[in-house]
């Protein structure tokens, strides 16, 4: 009768594991709570370091943030593994989902599946909101062939590990999705991650993407948003805007300016459900004040929330 106790009871504790486990997200519901995000420096500059409070992720969380995309660059060394642990521990408290985004530089492939490797076995099977953004730049002297490899053998190593982990892949310059061979041995959700303005609408080519906000300027944002549903549309792919910016903007436009162009990309988005981070945390808070700026609440205001004509 014992024995039947225990084995019932060993059963009881391993059906218990099993629905521990959470089902894979869809890449419809996990970027459907992405919501607006932002790129912070919190585990990446010596001051994001130094500054970071969790009292900061439920700041962000009140102010209406969805999620943070973690930067983090280096080696995956105990002291940064812990350090980007308690970011994580922070944002499943206050409900913001963490992107932990690897800038990987020039680093081989090697170097970066051995680093998410690391990274995955630290994780393990926690924090299933936890997404891997497997290159925060991807290198311009991959290949597109080369860059798929990296892509591959990381989601490979990753999965292997923690096998519904949601992660991001990046196409070169984040805007030819097309370019992307999807990683084959992925079963859990994976998104393209793509960019729109990641450095504000500086001059390319001579030209300024956005000026006064001309039908022309707003028409080529919409065909390049259009582009990416398209695309979503043919290959039932999820996608987030993984940056965009206002960048130094402030030089060329004024606060009306500013306002307006962040406004108009903010409803496009939107509009079109699909989320975004924009760069980056300094620019909005202090974190040596564990405040807002309150000189940028204007425009975070029309990132966050902006006033969008019928």
């Amino acid at each position: 009768m014992r024995k039947l106790i225990l084995v019932v009871a060993a059963l009881f504790l391993s059906a218990n594991a099993v629905a521990a486990i959470p089902p894979a997200f869809s890449p419809q519901t996990y970027s459907s709570q992405l919501g607006v995000g932002m790129i912070v420096d919190w585990a990446i500059t010596e001051r994001g370091i130094r500054e970071f409070d969790p009292l900061a992720v439920r700041d962000f969380q009140q102010r209406g943030i969805g999620h943070v995309r973690i930067r983090v660059a280096g080696e995956a060394t105990h002291q940064r593994l812990v350090h980007l642990q308690k970011i994580v521990e922070a944002c499943q408290q206050y409900h913001v989902v963490p992107i932990i985004s690897y800038q990987a530089g020039t680093a081989s492939e090697g170097k970066i599946v051995a680093w998410w490797a690391t990274v995955a076995r630290y994780f393990a099977q926690s924090y299933p909101q936890l997404g891997f953004d497997i290159l925060y730049e991807p290198s311009e002297k991959l290949t597109h062939a080369q860059l798929n490899g990296v892509y591959e053998k990381a989601a490979k190593a990753i999965h292997k590990i923690s096998p519904q982990r949601v992660i991001f892949i990046a196409p070169h310059a984040h805007t030819q999705p097309d370019s992307l061979k999807w990683p084959e041995q992925s079963r859990a959700p994976v998104l393209v991650d793509w960019h729109l303005f990641p450095y504000g609408p500086v001059a390319a080519s001579g030209k300024r993407g956005w000026t006064t906000g001309s039908a022309a300027e707003k028409a080529a944002i919409r065909t390049r948003i259009n582009s990416v549903l398209r695309w979503q549309q043919k290959t039932g792919h999820g996608s987030w805007v993984g940056g965009w910016s206002l960048g130094d903007s402030a030089k060329s436009m004024t606060n009306e300016q500013q306002i307006a162009f962040a406004t108009f990309v903010a409803c496009e988005l939107q509009r079109n459900h699909l989320p975004y981070a924009v760069n980056g945390d300094q620019k909005f808070y202090d974190g040596e004040e564990g405040a807002w700026r309150p000189e940028m609440q204007p425009l975070l205001e029309a990132i966050l929330k902006p006033q969008c004509e019928n």
